[in-house]
């Protein structure tokens, strides 16, 4: 049975905010609690919880960097770890909840991150892709195939969009480079079977 924490936590992540704050609040649940109101845009509030817990939580070092590129002033720099397990997840909230503007201040720093993770061009696109933004997705993508060219995950994402805007040419070859890169990718192979019906 799901616990009530799960319950409030997929409400949260699912864009259903009400009652969320308070029942992370009042069991104190600081990093939760910090992102509820990040979304609230009391950017004031989040920074002084995460500021009381980062030296015991790195999601909460992490949030104080997020808010410094929110604000546009960033003084300290991210690691490779919180780049590759916060940003998606972070950008996907902010998506969920409509803060275009937030997502494009933490995109601001994409060239920036990707001193510190280069595969932080990749996460971007992700988040774009599994929000429907194809083009911004493809953008990124692109970037990421500079840095990351044996990544076989790339090029499928990129078959993908290729694939729903109709462009079987570029799939196809995005296809064969991924298979080339690891020939037993599942959803490569999948991808390659439905381009052979099409072409029946």
């Amino acid at each position: 049975m799901i616990s009530k924490y799960q319950q409030v936590k997929n409400d949260f992540l699912s864009g259903r905010l009400k009652g969320c704050k308070e029942f992370f609040e009042k069991n104190n649940y600081y990093i939760e609690t910090a992102y509820c109101y990040l979304v609230l845009d009391n950017f004031v509030k989040a920074k002084e919880i995460f500021e009381s817990a980062k030296d015991f939580d790195i999601r909460a070092h992490w949030g104080l960097i997020l808010i410094q590129m929110i604000e546009q002033n960033i003084s300290s720099p991210p690691s490779y770890f919180e780049i590759r397990n916060f940003l998606e997840t972070d950008l996907d909230i902010f998506m969920t909840y409509f803060k275009g503007d937030i997502v494009q201040q933490i995109v601001n720093y994409s060239d920036y991150m990707a001193f510190y993770n280069p595969e932080c061009y990749k996460f971007i696109g992700r988040a774009f892709w599994a929000h429907g933004f194809m083009p911004v997705a493809m953008f990124f993508l692109e970037r990421a195939k500079d840095k990351l060219y044996n990544d076989p995950e790339l090029h499928y994402l990129l078959a993908y969009i290729y694939y729903t805007s109709k462009d079987i040419k570029n799939c196809a070859k995005e296809v064969d480079t991924c298979l080339e890169i690891l020939p037993l990718y599942s959803p490569a192979v999948k991808l390659k079977e439905k381009l052979a019906l099409m072409n029946q």
